[in-house]
């Protein structure tokens, strides 16, 4: 049970930093002066680390749930928020798509900052729902 709680933590760590690095990455990468390895840098970002770091950490949290048996309302909560999390990767990456399909686009910016705030509010929400169990 520790080795899975300590395999959920750590893959969490990863998947919410590269979530929270990504948009702001993104956004730099549609510079008209950004190299190419830039755009690189974001997809193995992406596909190398974060999404792995996801199917992990939903995978270990599952079982975590499965072998403790424990539901509450928060829980519930807790678990919309990851869908919509869930969600933010994906558009993530879309975002990623559109930049090496549109190189030098500044139409990015915006989207890219309102996704780093949303994606900033909702870890704040997760780690808050899983530490005060509020109901």
């Amino acid at each position: 049970m520790i080795l899975l709680k300590l395999l959920h933590f750590a893959t969490l760590i990863c998947w919410c930093g590269s979530l929270l690095y990504l948009p702001a990455l993104i956004a730099s990468s549609v510079r008209p002066s950004a190299p190419l390895a830039g755009h690189r840098l974001n997809r193995t970002l992406f596909t190398l680390v974060a999404t792995p770091a996801a199917l992990l950490a939903i995978g270990s949290g599952s079982a975590l749930f499965l072998q403790d048996q424990r539901f509450g309302n928060w829980l519930v909560a807790k678990l919309t928020l990851v869908a919509v999390l869930v969600c933010a990767h994906a558009f993530c990456g879309v975002l990623l798509l559109r930049a090496e399909r549109q190189p030098g686009s500044r139409a990015l910016a915006l989207p890219s900052a309102l996704l780093g705030g949303l994606l900033t509010l909702l870890v704040a929400a997760i780690l808050w729902l899983v530490l005060a169990k509020p109901f």
